[in-house]
């Protein structure tokens, strides 16, 4: 249920945790700070929170918490299961980013009071509460073509950007260039590869291609294949797609704009409904 994108965007969170063996762990009483719906918060869970958060307030890391277990207790009981494996990846690579061994740094962890199961439920907590709800808001979020539209409208002028396959053969392997060409029917990827190029993807504005090809491309549909050449090369262009760019973001980049926003009311709604059909007892 976690897709590759968020996980990697998971790891370059925890990359940036200082280390656990900092002094900012006190001495610990693993005593139960709070109650939610029967499950509890612990001190120790306190400590991480605030190591991971960045925040000293006990008051503002047990409202974070409570919001994060909520959810967590909310998509387990729709499905949502965290491997073990791949919580003992964050672990590993928490514990390579600090220059350590997993068993180090379980040692500077037992050392302050925690536990290697502390550390990983508080990984798995928020592992769901954090991409595991991505992923659910994600599946719930639509956006209409009308709601780009207007949101293009906003964006003021529009600019078009040719993406393109371009390969650039020196003229004096022409004749190895067509016989390939013969072979391999036009398909840039095998021909490139047969010849040892590289097989460049770009996005290009009207006039940055080379004179060779460029008009021919900016009249050339989607999937057509343009050619041209110069007193040293050949170019062979194909023209992948016609993208329009509004104050320098494509429509992709809005539509994911527009998700993120409907994704962060759908989250305040949903923590809020949450409070309010829980138990929530604080005993700080």
């Amino acid at each position: 249920m976690v897709s590759e994108r968020v996980k990697k965007l998971w790891l370059s969170l925890w990359l940036s945790i200082p280390l656990l063996c900092s002094p900012l762990f006190p001495e610990l009483l693993d005593r139960v700070v709070a109650n939610v719906n029967g499950e509890p918060v612990l001190e120790s869970e306190l400590s991480l929170a605030s190591l991971f958060y960045g925040e000293k307030d006990r008051s503002k890391l047990l409202n974070i918490l409570i919001d994060k277990r909520l959810i967590a207790q909310f998509l387990r009981e729709r499905g949502l299961s965290i491997p073990a494996d791949y919580i003992e990846r964050l672990v590993d690579n928490l514990a390579r980013s600090s220059k350590k061994s997993v068993e180090e740094l379980y040692r500077d962890l037992y050392s302050e009071g925690i536990t290697p199961g502390d550390l990983r439920s508080f990984l798995e907590m928020e592992v769901s509460s954090t991409l595991g709800l991505e992923e659910y808001l994600r599946n719930r979020v639509s956006v209409s073509e009308i709601e780009i539209e207007l949101e293009l409208l906003k964006r003021g002028e529009v600019e078009f950007i040719k993406e393109v396959e371009l390969l650039v053969v020196e003229k004096d392997r022409k004749d190895e260039l067509l016989k390939l060409v013969g072979e391999m029917g036009g398909k840039l990827g095998d021909v490139a590869k047969g010849m040892g190029l590289k097989l460049e993807r770009l996005r290009v504005k009207r006039g940055e291609l080379v004179e060779a090809v460029d008009k021919e491309v900016w009249r050339a549909k989607e999937g057509e294949l343009v050619v041209g050449e110069d007193d040293e090369n050949i170019y062979m262009v194909r023209v992948v797609k016609t993208v329009r760019v509004f104050s320098g973001k494509s429509e992709d980049e809005i539509r994911e704009e527009i998700i993120k926003k409907k994704m962060e009311i759908e989250k305040r709604e949903l923590v809020q409904e949450l409070r309010e059909k829980s138990f929530v007892e604080i005993l700080l």
